[in-house]
C-alpha cells in the first residue's frame, strides 16, 4: 500500500496533514504513546472550510430534516470513474465520516437535507494536535472529491450514489454482519450524554440474547439482537399455555432485594436503544429514542 506522510504547518506548530504529493513512497510512521492517547481523547479533524459552504464556497441551505444517516461502516473504490489502488475505508458516526485511527485527523463531517448530502471539514482556530501514522495515498484526493454538496440516491444494496453534475461518486455500505457483540461483562460508563458518575458503579452480564444485572431473581434484564448497527429489543416469550385441566405454571420467582441507585434508570434507556456502535474508547454505546448508554468490558 502506498503511502505519503508530510507536515502541513498550523502557527508555531506542525502537524501530520495529507495532501496529494503523488510522490509514492510506501512508509509507516507511527509514535504509539500520542497515538492511544489521541484515541483516548476523541476524533481530530482537520482544518478547513466552514459548515453550510459548498466546493465552490457559496453559502448551503440548510434546510429541514436528515434523510441519510451514515452510522456504520463505508467505503470508496472509485473516484471520477477510475478506481483507487485500494479501497479505503471510513466509519461513520451520526455526524462525521472517519478514516481510522480516528486520531489521525482524517474526518468530514457531514448534514443532510432532504436528498441532499453536504461534506465539510470544521474549522478550528487552535492547531489540532494529531498522531502521526502513514495513510493511503489516495485519502488526501478522496477526502477533497468528497467535499461539498451532493445529490443522494439510495441503491437496493444500501450503497449511497452521490452525483453533483456530471461528476458521480458510489459510498459503499460495509458488510451486513456487525462486529460488535456484547456477551460478556460490563460496567456502566454513561447515561443521557453524562458521565455515570455515582459513589457505587454498576456492573451488567450479557450473552448474545439478553443483557442483565445480577442477581437474575431481580428480573432487571433487556432482550436483544443486533443486526448490523441495529439494536432491536425483543420482547420476552410469552408463557407456554398449561395443557387443558393442569394447573397453569407459577409465576417466575423474583428476589425481594434493594436494586442500585439508577439501575431501573439505566435499564429504562436500554430497552429504548435501537442504535449500537463502537466508541473512539473501545466501548459500546447504545441509544435510541433520545436515551443513550456507554458500557465499557470489564
Amino acid at each position: 500500500m502506498k503511502f505519503s506522510p508530510i507536515f502541513k504547518r498550523y502557527g508555531a506548530q506542525s502537524i501530520p496533514y495529507p495532501r496529494a504529493d503523488g510522490n509514492g513512497r510506501g512508509r509507516w510512521r507511527a509514535l504509539a504513546a500520542l497515538a492511544a492517547a489521541c484515541l483516548a481523547a476523541a476524533a481530530c479533524t482537520p482544518q478547513g472550510k466552514a459548515p453550510g459552504s459548498d466546493a465552490s464556497g457559496q453559502a448551503a441551505d440548510p434546510g429541514q430534516g436528515e434523510a441519510y444517516n451514515l452510522r456504520g461502516q463505508w467505503s470508496v473504490s472509485r473516484i471520477a470513474g477510475k478506481s483507487l489502488d485500494f479501497v479505503i475505508s471510513f466509519t461513520g458516526s451520526a455526524q462525521a465520516l472517519t478514516w481510522q485511527p480516528a486520531c489521525a485527523g482524517q474526518t468530514l463531517s457531514y448534514r443532510t437535507s432532504g436528498d441532499m448530502l453536504e461534506f465539510y471539514r470544521v474549522p478550528r482556530d487552535e492547531p489540532q494536535i494529531v498522531c502521526e501514522i502513514g495513510y493511503p495515498e489516495d485519502l488526501p484526493r478522496l477526502l477533497d472529491a468528497l467535499e461539498g454538496r451532493w445529490n443522494v440516491s439510495e441503491q437496493d444494496n444500501g450503497d449511497l450514489r452521490l452525483t453533483r453534475g456530471a461528476r458521480h461518486m458510489v459510498l459503499e455500505k460495509g458488510a451486513g454482519g456487525s462486529s460488535i457483540s456484547l456477551a460478556g461483562e460490563w460496567r456502566v460508563a454513561g447515561i443521557d450524554g453524562e458521565d455515570f458518575d455515582e459513589p457505587h458503579g454498576l456492573a451488567l452480564s450479557a450473552d448474545e440474547e439478553e443483557i442483565w444485572w445480577e442477581p437474575r431473581c431481580a428480573r432487571q434484564s433487556v432482550r436483544y439482537r443486533i443486526v448490523n448497527d441495529r439494536f432491536i429489543v425483543v420482547e420476552p416469550p410469552a408463557p407456554s399455555p398449561a395443557p387443558p385441566g393442569a394447573e397453569p405454571p407459577p409465576p417466575l420467582a423474583t428476589c425481594t432485594i434493594g436494586l442500585p441507585p439508577r439501575l431501573v434508570d439505566v435499564m429504562t434507556a436500554i430497552d429504548a436503544a435501537d442504535h449500537i456502535e463502537r466508541t473512539p474508547e473501545n466501548g459500546v454505546r447504545l441509544s435510541g429514542n433520545g436515551r443513550s448508554v456507554t458500557l465499557f468490558s470489564q
